[in-house]
């Protein structure tokens, strides 16, 4: 056995002893939130992503608890075998990040949430139950006249008023016009003939997740994304746009890896899951089942249902890329009719309790304390394993978060 793996079953050392008692599940409610937490040194937080993405570190466990061991991300093919089916998230990050300024000089900082009718538009976000809508209505020009619309979130001094014009800070564009506002969130409106998509590409930059503004700032860097984030906090498969956040789990794969699967014999098969903003929203409640779960639009193509009957048929493994292909599968799973072809809405939480019906696997990076990310892997990897996976890569020092490292839980 190699010095980078651990035999699980073997007994414990003095030093894993105060943290086996806590994580004996026996000992811990579940259900309440701060069962999810843990201590994290803030170096260990990826501020950048690794100089190459499938150059990342890759901690392998087995689901039944039995071993880890500390790979490359390279090494991912050793784990795989013919008739894999591998599912990735293909929605694509939009640059929703964009900060404006009032005449007054004041800055107005938008976080854009959804393109949304001029017309029909309202302030409050959609329902779980909502119709799902194509995210053609990205690309969609607006046409002659036309006007396109977005629902944001607002960061500003003083609270904003309907009719106050917004001007972008990067490019020469019409204003952002406030039509309505509550709280932090507003409802904007720019006279615009092309898409929303082309706005956006002139108004806005990636929006960078919280923590990783934070860490460069706390080490003297700009907060700003860069050019090298245009392109590394974006899937090289990425194709719907939609999303406020990366599918980050996918940031590993090149394609020279992709190349690699294909000559294993590896499938691969794509579902849409728009991330949201509500994928950074903390738990408020103090237990998970009275946490109100954000909600998310996914589409099921017919490729992606006759992928999964095809493995299923020939003893292939369903493994998910990212928790948020494994919510919409598992979303997808609990319909009376799954996996028929079309767009939908999903609040589906996934927590200790909750069984997966679909995914045999999962890769995925290592997610916040107290977040619902992490209670999904708990729910798959079981709640002492999945303690026991989080202590092994803080005390081998895996890089944390979005630009950080993965974990594939087999």
């Amino acid at each position: 056995m190699s010095p980078k793996d651990q035999d699980l079953n073997a007994p414990k050392t003095h030093g894993d002893a105060d943290y086996s008692a806590r994580s004996a599940q026996e000992s811990v409610d579940l259900d309440r939130v701060d069962a999810y937490d843990y201590e994290l040194p803030e170096e260990l937080i990826a501020a950048h992503p690794s100089a190459r993405r499938s150059g990342s570190r890759l901690l392998v466990a087995t689901r039944d608890g039995s071993s880890l061991a500390h790979r490359n991300f390279g090494d991912l093919l050793a784990y795989l075998k013919p008739g894999d089916l591998l599912v990735f998230n293909n929605t694509r990050v939009i640059p929703a990040r964009v900060m404006t300024h009032k005449s007054s000089g004041g800055a107005v900082e938008l976080l854009i949430l959804d393109v949304v009718d001029p017309v029909d538009s309202e302030l409050d976000t959609p329902s779980a139950d909502a119709d799902a809508r194509s995210s053609e209505r990205w690309t969609r020009p607006a046409g002659a006249g036309g006007k396109v619309a977005f629902r944001c979130m607002t960061r500003s001094s003083r609270r904003l008023r309907p009719g106050m014009e917004l001007s972008a800070d990067q490019a020469a564009l019409p204003p952002f016009v406030v039509r309505e506002y509550a709280a932090g969130h507003a409802l904007v409106e720019v006279a615009w003939e092309d898409s929303a998509v082309a706005l956006l590409e002139q108004a806005g930059q990636m929006p960078l997740p919280p923590y990783i503004v934070k860490r460069r700032k706390d080490m003297g860097e700009a907060e700003t994304a860069t050019a090298a984030d245009q392109k590394r906090y974006q899937t090289v498969y990425a194709a719907k746009p939609g999303a406020v956040a990366a599918p980050t789990a996918g940031l590993h794969f090149s394609d020279a890896l992709f190349e690699e699967l294909d000559a294993l014999g590896v499938q691969r098969a794509f579902v849409t899951l728009q991330v949201g903003a509500g994928t950074f929203k903390p738990i408020s409640a103090e237990r998970l089942s009275e946490h109100e779960m954000h909600s998310e639009e996914y589409e099921i193509s017919a490729e992606l249902a006759e992928a999964i009957a095809r493995t299923r048929a020939a003893g292939g493994r369903v493994i998910a890329v990212g928790t948020t292909s494994a919510r919409a599968l598992e979303a997808e799973a609990r319909r009376q009719t799954p996996f028929e072809p079309g767009l939908r809405r999903t609040d589906i939480f996934l927590f200790p309790g909750e069984p997966f019906k679909v995914c045999d696997a999962l890769i995925t990076n290592f997610h916040l304390p107290r977040s619902t990310l992490l209670a999904l892997v708990a729910a798959f990897a079981g709640y002492d394993f999945m303690c026991e996976i989080y202590r092994s890569a803080v005390a081998e020092k895996y890089r944390f978060y979005s630009y950080g490292d993965s974990v594939f839980i087999r």
